[in-house]
């Protein structure tokens, strides 16, 4: 019976731990989805975003590439220096190169002396055949050419675009030069709200540093070449990726992309943190109560697991109450009915005896008229326990029979194995006789026969009840082996 009551109680334990992993799970896909949504969310808004700021940037620097483009082709003119300086100005020079944020456009002679100035028609008496926005065109032919930001005997932070003049015949002919404040990176970064350690940068194709938000000056200029954004360039011209920063060395999100056309990045970059920072209070209120269904649910299943523990107790008590003879503790008649027709069977398959013995008190009727109905519960108890003390294996059983009468249920043992059994039982009640003269004696019936289709377990039964009424005839007070038995071949003899 114990054996089971534990198999539902197992089963439900394994019911509900899976209820509670199976809610868990289901809770956690959902928290993860939320996660993945609000990294798609913040990922495309910062494309957006990036793919504006780029947008703005390039549309400003191609309008101002246009104006060096006029003034390189200007200069080419055989009547650009035979018209008045005034005119002249106005010929090569448009509009945009008075914008805000915009230096003056230069045109350099190939020694890098000023020519013309577009702010004024008496240029200054500057050379600039040091800096790289000149040098590098006298090297190579190349279009627009974008430096690495450079800072102004007044101290402003400056970058230069510069185009290359050339001959007819290709040789080099000087450099039309202008310039762009870093103020004009400055304050459009400014515009927009960035999160609490959300950062925007802009550098060139080397790794230089030209702004960054937040906002710091000596950032500017830093080299920047182990940028991913870099690493994936030019094979990649925009992108994201997760990694810490290699300024500050927070981890952010970043989203990159190049501006136009031009050796220009500029990349966004979101804190993780601030990322998942409302995640993360969803995280905590459904975790809290997640934890708190399970824990319920947890002390309902221990809750339950105890009330089908109790019930499964009750359960065997009432069975074991039901299959047990009160005065005696042995098994009643019912429960020895069963378990003969079950072992019946078993020693059918295995060709196995099994033994009974059948135990009359005797003369008890007489016993009992004369010293009462309580002792002679006293014994039958004592009979009982003589018996208990005497069947030691698993498979023995012990039963009231009725009144005054007692069974013993042997199976797998022969007649030999049996009689011992008997003898001792019956030495058992001759050693409590010693302190107690006026117990009375027992008589015991013996019979042992191997199962098969011919008889019935009734058949074992009626011969050992035979050999109790020949024991009892013979004088009682002794054990009687029935002469029923079964030879090799299976058929009926005498022993």
């Amino acid at each position: 019976m114990p054996r089971r009551t534990a198999v539902p109680a197992k089963r439900l334990l394994a019911l509900g731990i899976g209820l509670v992993l199976c809610f868990c799970a289901v809770c956690a896909a959902i928290l993860r989805e939320m996660a993945q949504k609000d990294y798609q969310h913040a990922r495309e808004a910062s494309t957006n975003l990036v793919a504006s700021i780029a947008s703005e940037i390039d549309r400003n620097i191609e309008l101002y590439h246009l104006s060096l483009q006029a003034a390189a082709d200007g200069v080419k003119l055989a009547e650009i220096n035979s018209i008045s300086p005034e005119l002249r100005q106005v010929v090569l020079f448009d509009r945009a190169a008075t914008a805000k944020d915009l230096g003056s456009i230069l045109v350099l002679n190939p020694a890098g002396d000023v020519m013309l100035d577009s702010t004024t028609a008496v240029p200054r008496q500057a050379n600039f055949a040091k800096h790289d926005f000149f040098r590098v065109h006298t090297r190579a032919t190349m279009g627009l050419y974008i430096s690495p930001p450079w800072v102004t005997p007044e101290g402003e932070y400056l970058i230069s675009l510069s185009r290359r003049i050339s001959n007819s015949d290709g040789s080099f002919a000087g450099v039309v030069a202008g310039s762009m404040r870093l103020s004009y990176f400055h304050n459009l970064f400014r515009k927009l709200n960035f999160g609490p350690g959300d950062s925007m940068a802009l550098f060139n194709t080397d790794g230089a540093m030209l702004m960054r938000a937040p906002f710091d000056i000596t950032k500017i200029g830093q080299s920047i070449k182990e940028s991913q954004a870099l690493k994936q360039f030019p094979a990649r011209r925009s992108g994201s990726y997760v990694t810490k920063s290699v300024v500050d060395h927070v981890s952010r999100l970043y989203v990159f992309q190049q501006v136009g056309n031009h050796p220009l990045l500029i990349a966004e970059g979101l804190a993780i943190d601030g990322i998942y920072a409302d995640w993360w209070q969803q995280f905590w209120l459904i975790g809290t109560l997640v934890a708190a269904l399970g824990g319920f649910s947890i002390v309902l299943m221990f809750y339950l697991l105890a009330a089908v523990k109790r019930r499964a107790a009750a359960e065997e008590r009432l069975a074991h109450l039901a299959s047990t003879d009160a005065l005696t503790g042995l098994a009643n008649r019912r429960r020895l009915d069963d378990t003969l027709d079950a072992e019946w069977r078993r020693g059918m398959r295995a060709k196995s005896p099994v033994s009974l013995l059948m135990i009359d008190v005797d003369h008890f009727k007489i016993f009992n008229d004369t010293y009462g109905h309580q002792a002679g519960d006293a014994v039958l108890a004592t009979v009982g326990r003589c018996i208990a003390t005497s069947t030691k294996r698993v498979t023995d059983l012990g039963a009231r029979y009725g009144g005054e009468e007692f069974s013993v249920l042997l199976p797998g043992i022969g007649k030999a194995g049996a009689l011992e059994v008997a003898e001792q039982i019956r030495t058992r009640l001759t050693a409590e006789r010693g302190s107690d003269p006026q117990l009375p004696t027992i008589s015991v019936g013996l019979a042992c026969l191997v199962p098969d289709d011919e008889r019935t377990s009734r058949d074992l039964i009626k011969a050992a009840d035979l050999a109790l009424y020949e024991a009892k005839r013979e004088g009682r007070d002794r054990v009687v082996v029935s002469p029923i038995g079964w030879d090799k071949s299976g058929k009926r003899r005498v022993a």
